[in-house]
């Protein structure tokens, strides 16, 4: 499989206190460590702008001190910020481990297929969880994963995050719109820029780490748990 990652859950990987999701930290945990001791035989694509988010997560947590997330959470050592950095910084070098995936204008343009969607379906209905639409940046990994769908097919190219909304909206583009709804969110007209007409097949899978079921992992990954091979442990909060 080739996995298209979110911030949250890589920047989760490497310090689990900034996910918030003890069952996403660990899945996100044993993933990684699977691909990385080879143990499983995945491919890793991170969006550049994530990238940034992820060194953004590390700096938050070690200056942020005022920040109500620090100070309920409780910031990093500065020499543990410095590690941090440095073993994202090795892991995205020439791709040894997380592929740096640039945006483009496929990217941008692929958005119009999933903005109106995200801004039209409320999705939840509760009060305490106001439906709020995504950022740009959620949006745009989406439209990553539909190029990146485009090239390696839709059942190999999954989106993993832990953001309850960017994967209720995918799950959404992919399930039936009525035909009436497709004309007034003017996808007709996104379909004609992109290229590509608008329907399930266009969009790749996704995984919420935090609230999938056990057997959507074995449909993914095609079993779980995952095998980890003995190898150097790599230095992260979680095991410090």
């Amino acid at each position: 499989m080739y996995f298209l990652l979110d911030s949250n859950v890589t920047a989760g990987y490497y310090l689990p206190r900034s996910l918030g999701s003890k069952k996403a930290c660990k899945r996100i945990e044993m993933i990684f460590d699977s691909v990385r001791s080879r143990g499983s035989n995945h491919f890793f694509y991170i969006p550049n702008f994530c990238i940034a988010e992820v060194f953004g997560v590390f700096a938050k947590y070690c200056f942020g001190d005022w920040n109500p997330h620090v100070r309920s959470k409780g910031a990093i050592d500065p020499r543990l910020y410095v590690k941090l950095i440095k073993q994202f910084e090795k892991d995205i070098h020439n791709g040894k481990f997380l592929y740096h995936y640039e945006l483009s204008r496929y990217h941008i343009l692929a958005v119009d297929l999933v903005a109106p969607v995200d801004h039209y379906f409320r999705i939840s209905r509760s009060i305490k969880k106001q439906a709020k639409p995504m950022g740009t940046f959620d949006h745009l990994i989406i439209a990553m994963g539909i190029h990146l769908a485009h090239i390696h097919t839709p059942e190999k190219i999954c989106i993993l995050s832990a953001d309850d909304r960017l994967t209720a909206i995918l799950r959404k583009c992919k399930s039936y719109i009525p035909r009436n709804t497709l004309k007034k969110l003017k996808l007709d007209i996104a379909a004609e820029i992109t290229g590509k007409p608008f329907g399930p097949n266009i969009f790749p899978r996704v995984l919420n780490l935090k609230s999938a079921k056990d057997q959507e992992l074995v449909d993914i990954f095609g079993g779980w748990p995952l095998e980890i091979r003995t190898h150097k442990k790599v230095y992260r909060y979680l095991k410090v």
